[in-house]
């Protein structure tokens, strides 16, 4: 079993509650938490003063992904593997990874949906599909995080409910906006053997001036299903490195 602590950050292209741009404090937000993986969602500002790789540098992780205006990326203290960005249309985006950790994969789906609801419905039948959250050839825990848009039933969400399970942490999920957060808007799914141990809305003031969007921090906790089995004993000794394999 592993057992991290990830977050998963709206930074709203490091915009602070009023506007200005301020990546600072989303890195202070990130530090005070310490978290072991980081979910960034609109990264990047038209006068790039909100890097990915500024903010890396400022929370001691590595940064995965592009620093394209809009785009979403990781910082990790583990290594990342088999990077993947995916346009889902209307200028939104998964990007997908692989994490080991403790001879296990996880995989990482990094994600923003649409506001528009017939534009969502589009998107959640992409995500869906074998290409991505149903592609048999990731078969292992599964962590889905982002913004999903507003919180409503329909509009794609019942389809995406019927794939993932919403995290059970936090139980109190509104991080939206963030000076009087009303909605749940940024989520946390997870597939296979996984579960969320804890979790919080980050309510702190400085926070809810840093973004538009409070982020979310959960630890969670992977699941070995491997089964034991009894072999004979035998004299022949190989030597193979081992592989990553699932929870």
């Amino acid at each position: 079993m592993a057992t991290f602590r990830i977050m998963s950050y709206h930074i709203n292209g490091a915009r602070n509650a009023a506007g200005e741009i301020a990546p600072e404090l989303c890195a202070a937000v990130i530090r005070e938490q310490q978290p072991e993986l980081v979910m960034l969602q609109r990264i990047g500002s038209p006068i790039g003063a909100s890097s990915a790789e500024l903010l890396a540098e400022r929370v001691g992780l590595a940064v995965y992904g592009t620093d394209l205006e809009g785009d979403c990326a990781f910082l990790s203290r583990y290594p990342l593997y088999h990077l993947q960005e995916f346009q889902l249309g209307y200028g939104n985006y998964c990007l997908q990874a692989d994490l080991d950790r403790d001879g296990e994969r996880i995989h990482l789906f990094n994600l923003t949906l649409s506001w528009d609801l017939r534009q969502r419905r589009e998107q959640v039948k992409y995500l869906v599909n074998s290409q991505l959250l149903n592609n048999p050839s990731l078969p292992c825990a599964t962590i889905v995080c982002g913004d999903f848009g507003l919180p409503l039933w329909g509009s794609g969400q019942i389809p995406l409910h019927e794939h993932l399970r919403r995290a059970s942490f936090p139980v109190w999920r509104a991080n939206f906006p963030s000076k009087i957060p009303l909605w749940g808007r940024d989520r946390v799914y997870l597939k296979g053997p996984i579960r969320a141990l804890s979790g919080q809305v980050v309510m702190s003031g400085q926070a809810r001036h840093a973004s538009t969007h409070l982020p979310l921090v959960l630890t969670v906790e992977t699941r070995d299903t491997r089964q034991v089995l009894k072999v004979k004993k035998s004299t022949r000794v190989t030597s193979k490195q081992p592989t990553p394999i699932c929870g």
